[in-house]
């Protein structure tokens, strides 16, 4: 970047500058000043640079600088007059050699007595937004969040200080100074108050997941939460051995970012892809499947070879493609899936880039997988079979998923076919000049889907929220988002983890309004069980938040 270069040469001149003038003072104007010199010795001392803030969009500042003095002794002073600025106790903490914290006056003081005064920088963090944020260690390097990501920005350069030491250790005088240059504040996509709410509403849940929640129309991540979350403010000046193992042997894993670098069986929320997938390659809309609450795979030999269960276990009845996505009937998609086949599931999964990094501006996301017979010969060195296309076709079996692959899937959907970039940068606001730097939206992936694909499916995710009737013909989200004044486009999940002890985890991606998308919400909550009753609930109250901020600020 520009800025870097100015910071470079500044700094290089500035070192020239110190140099020239060590070598005339040293050198050229020895024999003149061949006394005083004896008496002295000429040092540098580097200056430390103030770390760049980060803010939120609304001005929120989550991550800052305080600024400390600290005095030390290196050789003889005038004991009195410290005394007389310190009090007793701390002159002879001073006099002993320790590093004395001071205030500004106090330092102001002190420095006319020849004791050498240090500020120091301290990283301070809000206790919001923790995992986008990161964290600095000891040394102030940036090791996750943002903090890492954009390290080099928020670090700012160095300053030196050209200094005379008597022999005695007194600081004589301040030749040259080279002030440092204050790294740059970054200005991120979170709204502090989405972000609030939706760190609250995971609390109370009770339950470890996480929520994001991202503009459709740009990619901005408005609020990004994991649970349970951590105190940034303990790394800062370093921890023991003992309390760094119980933070990353705990079992609930509060440093992992559960949004990028965490994988779950994606469940029903998956279904829409196998939507886009069928309407895509057949010309045969009106397929319908008498659902009975279960599915019997019969092989070439007549003999029933599996039984897979509906989650409604009286069955939905008859139920078409719309109906199928708005009760989530798990029957209809295993028969989808059979019809579809893995290649042609799997090729659509690949076209979506459902299981491919997003590469969203932050450190730590990992990629989740979509199975294909080859992968599974690789991986397990075994044979596909019909039991595990079956299982894909909602969402389980080998499939998992990061939370921010699927809301990319959604992007692709809410967009009709392209899907922005998701970060979380707004701006860089350069100490050197006023212009700040403002992130530009950017195109992930453009694909190809009909107009007429889209509107189907549309049509059907909004039947999620506002379809009611019998259970067996009700919105998997209806009870959520019954009298919600906005159409919202949504999907429900329940996804099975594999261990018949534990509860499933809760799904919900919703995209509003549906006619004319701003904002996609995505819930996932672990063991939470069904996605209707758990991860949707949730979401509409996020919804209810957004929706009050954009009457009251116009979002």
């Amino acid at each position: 970047m520009k800025e870097t270069k100015i910071v470079f040469y500044i700094m290089y001149l500035s070192f020239v500058i110190l140099l020239i003038w060590a070598f005339k003072l040293q050198v050229l104007e020895t024999e003149l000043h061949r006394t005083y010199l004896d008496s002295l010795r000429i040092v540098v001392r580097r200056i430390e640079a103030p770390r760049g803030r980060i803010m939120t969009e609304d001005g929120m500042v989550l991550a800052w600088d305080e600024e400390t003095f600290f005095a030390k002794v290196v050789g003889s002073v005038e004991a009195d007059a410290i005394e007389r600025i310190l009090g007793k106790s701390r002159k002879l903490e001073l006099i002993m050699g320790e590093e004395v914290p001071v205030t500004e006056a106090e330092a102001l003081q002190l420095s006319k007595y020849g004791v050498m005064i240090t500020a120091k920088y301290t990283r301070r963090y809000h206790p919001l937004a923790a995992h986008v944020v990161g964290y600095v260690d000891s040394s102030r390097k940036g090791i996750s969040g943002v903090e890492r990501e954009y390290d080099d920005l928020l670090s700012g350069s160095e300053g030196s200080e050209l200094m005379s030491i008597t022999k005695s250790g007194r600081v004589e005088g301040r030749f040259l100074k080279a002030p440092p240059i204050p790294g740059s504040d970054i200005v991120l996509t979170i709204n502090s108050q989405l972000q609030i709410e939706v760190e609250k509403l995971l609390k109370e849940s009770g339950l470890n997941g996480c929520v994001i929640v991202q503009s459709s129309q740009n990619g901005d991540i408005l609020a990004m939460a994991s649970f349970p979350s951590y105190d940034q403010n303990i790394f800062v000046e370093g921890m023991d051995q003992r309390r760094w193992n119980e933070l990353v042997n705990d079992p609930n894993s509060p440093l992992l970012n559960r949004a990028i670098s965490a994988v779950y069986p994606p469940g029903s929320v998956i279904k829409p892809l196998y939507v886009i997938s069928y309407l895509e390659t057949s010309t045969e809309w009106d397929i319908t499947v008498d659902c009975k609450g279960y599915f019997d795979y019969i092989g070439s030999s007549g003999k029933v070879l599996g039984t897979y269960r509906d989650w409604y276990v009286p069955g939905h009845g008859e139920t078409d493609l719309r109906k199928a996505i708005r009760v989530s009937c798990n029957v209809f998609f295993y028969n989808l899936a059979l019809k579809l086949g893995i290649e042609t599931m799997s090729r659509y999964a690949s076209l979506l880039m459902i299981d491919q990094l997003t590469d969203i501006d932050l450190p730590g996301e990992v990629k989740g997988s979509y199975p294909t017979p080859a992968w599974k010969m690789k991986k397990y060195g075994e044979q596909w079979y019909p039991g595990d296309t079956i299982l894909a076709g909602i969402g389980q079996g080998f499939i998992v998923l990061t939370p921010i692959e699927v809301l990319n899937f959604y992007n692709i959907v809410a967009n009709r076919g392209i899907c922005w970039q998701p970060h979380v940068l707004r701006q860089v606001r350069p100490p050197l000049r006023k212009i700040a730097e403002t992130f530009e939206k950017k195109e992930n992936l453009v694909v190809s889907i009909s107009d007429r694909t889209l509107d189907f499916l549309w049509e059907a995710m909004k039947e999620v929220t506002k379809f009611d009737g019998k259970i067996q013909e009700q919105g998997t989200a209806y009870r959520a988002f019954k009298d919600f004044p906005m159409n919202v486009a949504g999907k429900t999940g329940t996804a099975e983890t594999g261990r018949p002890s534990e509860k499933a985890h809760s799904w919900f991606v919703g995209i509003a309004p549906a006619e004319s998308p701003e904002i996609i919400v995505l819930v996932v909550l672990e063991n939470g069980g069904s996605g209707g009753e758990t991860a949707a609930p949730l979401a509409r109250k996020i919804f209810d938040k957004w929706l009050k901020m954009r009457g009251d600020h116009g979002l």
